[in-house]
């Protein structure tokens, strides 16, 4: 399974990156939403999950969810926040799978990963 890990802080990208890979996934990594969006466009055929930061420069997660979403609405996104509780999807937007707070929880990150991976079989 491959997954594509954004962030820009890259401490918090290889983290989350780390977590993943050492349970088992193939990642890729991208510093921002447009940076993702180019890789998904190259890798869609290969690609089974989004794991992003909301809040990044050029391209923030919401933002990359939407675009997402109408392109490739079979792909998975699980967001990531550092600002407390997120409420993507009100308004008609686009919904992430699941949203996740930082600091990352390894155990919750790979439950996740695997709960929204599971929802796409």
């Amino acid at each position: 399974m491959q997954i594509l890990v954004v962030d820009d802080e890259p401490g918090v990208r290889q983290v989350a990156a780390r977590i993943l890979a050492e349970a088992g996934f193939d990642i890729i990594e991208a510093s921002d939403g447009l940076q993702a969006l180019e890789i998904v466009r190259e890798r869609a055929a290969t690609l089974d999950l989004v794991v992003s930061d909301i809040v990044m420069p050029r391209l923030g997660g919401i933002e990359l969810l939407e675009q997402l979403s109408l392109t490739y609405p079979e792909l998975p996104v699980v967001l990531l926040s550092g600002f407390g509780p997120v409420h993507p999807g009100a308004g008609g937007r686009a919904i992430p799978c699941t949203v996740l707070s930082k600091p990352l929880i390894a155990a919750r990150l790979i439950e996740e990963v695997r709960r929204c991976l599971a929802l796409r079989a």
